[in-house]
């Protein structure tokens, strides 16, 4: 468990007595408090490690891929110096500098020579959705930790063979759902935990983004489209809010790429609660992400909005006013991928996982190839 910020004066607290330990840190319950130094002296963070350590093992990356996310991971794992490094970036296309790991110092690779490499202990793959089985489960042969980027993979059999590989391996496998770790899911999570307005029955939930050119994403066998690419961010949110759906239809529209660029579906579950899901590749600049939630309750519903940078969560609750819940915004991807790798370091150091476990990241997928198979026959289909 991640120890919450002892108070706004960290000074005055960290100059209080406590018992040290011979490493300079401070004992807390089971654990073994260490500062965390920003490069400006002032404090960056504490991590909280289990009695038995008594060091936070530091971690070195190799970043596989240089584009978007590739570029965000470094600069998020670039906030925890005290915990890991990013020490090589591979790119397919090697003709192409890749700035951000450049800058942070880490040095060029080939793919191959980047998994091989014992100067790496761990490797973001972050390249087209069709590549991750492949290059994952090179990397845990290697004895690498490896943080995939979602989706897991495209299809259910490569999900299932990712998991044996990393069980194999004795590696960490995680898949970066990010929308997890976003505040305002993570506070939606927390409320459906509390349990005051009930037990959901009906989802509404509404993702989409630009598109119309050509792009990997579209192409059906290299980005699965916009059910691999875009909603798998709410399927994988349904998974954890509500658990795994029984059955699935769906209808879309094919991209002239072969993927779909356009899902509606309805997700049904054993306990009669139905989720209606669409997700678009379809807007046209400047219009950018656009992502929506509603989970009606028995006593409530619950709406997530995350453009609304006033209130991205407002709550309705029989016999009570409208609640508000505001979140931090700004900065999504770096802030939720700190969060992230912060897990993905935990686990790699021995705690079980918090948010991203591993099984839900196949189901996701399993639920994304179900979407798929009901839009193509145009027939209800249900998971195994």
């Amino acid at each position: 468990m991640r120890p919450k910020w002892p108070g706004s004066n960290w000074s005055a607290w960290a100059n209080t007595k406590r018992p040290r330990t011979k490493s300079g840190g401070t004992r807390r319950g089971h654990g073994i408090l260490r500062k965390s130094t920003h490069k400006s002296g002032r404090p960056a963070a504490l991590v909280c490690l289990p009695a038995d350590r008594k060091e936070a093992r530091m971690v070195r990356f190799g970043i596989l891929g240089a584009g978007h996310f590739a570029a965000a991971h470094v600069k998020a794992l670039g906030t925890m110096p005290d915990r890991a490094r990013v020490a090589g970036y591979a790119r397919r296309d090697s003709g192409t500098p890749f700035r951000e790991g450049e800058a942070a110092g880490a040095c060029a690779f080939s793919p191959d020579a980047l998994i091989a490499s014992e100067e790496i202990d761990a490797v973001c793959v972050c390249v087209p959705n069709h590549l991750h089985r492949t290059y994952a489960e090179a990397a845990l042969r290697a004895g690498k930790h490896v943080f995939c980027e979602k989706p897991l993979a495209l299809s259910s059999e490569d999900a299932d063979a990712m998991l044996r590989t990393a069980e194999e391996s004795g590696r960490i496998l995680m898949a970066g759902h990010l929308a997890r770790h976003i505040p305002a899911y993570a506070a939606v999570k927390d409320l459906l935990a509390g349990g005051s307005l009930g037990t959901p029955r009906i989802v509404y939930a509404s993702r989409m983004h630009c598109g119309g050119g050509r792009s990997w994403r579209m192409d059906a066998a290299q980005g699965g489209g916009v059910i691999f690419d875009l909603l798998i961010h709410d399927i994988d949110l349904l998974r954890w809010y509500i658990g795994r759906p029984r059955s699935v239809v769906a209808r879309g529209h094919r991209h002239e790429q072969g993927g779909y660029d356009y899902i509606g579906g309805i997700l049904s579950y054993e306990n009669g609660v139905m989720a209606v899901v669409e997700g678009g590749f379809v807007f046209r600049p400047p219009a950018g992400l656009r992502a929506t939630m509603r989970i009606v309750c028995e006593r409530g519903h619950i709406e997530i909005n995350t453009h609304d940078t006033h209130a991205p969560v407002r709550i309705f609750e029989e016999g009570r006013p409208e609640r508000l819940i505001g979140v931090k915004l700004d900065n999504l991807h770096l802030d939720g991928l700190a969060a992230e790798f912060t897990e993905f370091l935990d686990t790699i150091d021995g705690m079980p996982p918090r948010r991203l476990h591993l099984r839900d990241a196949r189901d996701a997928v399993a639920v994304a190839d179900a979407i798929v198979r009901a839009a193509d026959t145009a027939a209800e289909v249900f998971l195994a």
